[in-house]
C-alpha cells in the first residue's frame, strides 16, 4: 500500500515539476540571450514588480553591464541543483564561471537573481 501511495504521489506531481523545469528553461534561456545582446528592457521586463522597484531599471543597467564587461558573454547556463525554491547553474561565461542562484515566482518572473563564486 506504501509503495501504490507513493507511486501515486510521484504521477500526480510529475507534471508540477516538469512545467516548473521548463519555466525556469524558458527564463534562464531568455535572460541569456538579452544579456548577450546587452538588451537591459527585455532584461527588466522578466524581474517581478517588487525586484523592479527595488533594483530600478538604473541599477538593472549598471548590474547587466558591469558583469558583461567584467565576465564577458554568457555561454552556457548548467542546472546543479535546487534547494529552497532557488535553482543553481553554473553560468559560464567568456572570462569565467561563477554559480548563479535564481528564482521565480508563480508566473516565471525573476524575483532572485545573484551570481557568486563556486
Amino acid at each position: 500500500m506504501k509503495y501504490i501511495l507513493l507511486l501515486l504521489v510521484f504521477v500526480v506531481t510529475q507534471p508540477l515539476f516538469a512545467q516548473d523545469a521548463a519555466t525556469y528553461e524558458k527564463t534562464t534561456k531568455a535572460f541569456q540571450e538579452n544579456f548577450n545582446s546587452q538588451n537591459i528592457d527585455a532584461i527588466f521586463d522578466l524581474y517581478t514588480v517588487e525586484l523592479q522597484e527595488e533594483m530600478t531599471k538604473e541599477g538593472v543597467t549598471r548590474f547587466i553591464k558591469g558583469c558583461h564587461s567584467q565576465f564577458g558573454n554568457l555561454n552556457t547556463l548548467t542546472f546543479i541543483e535546487s534547494a529552497e525554491g532557488i535553482n543553481s547553474y553554473t553560468a559560464a561565461f567568456d572570462n569565467i564561471s561563477l554559480v548563479m542562484e535564481l528564482k521565480l515566482d508563480a508566473e516565471g518572473k525573476i524575483a532572485t537573481i545573484q551570481f557568486q563564486e563556486p
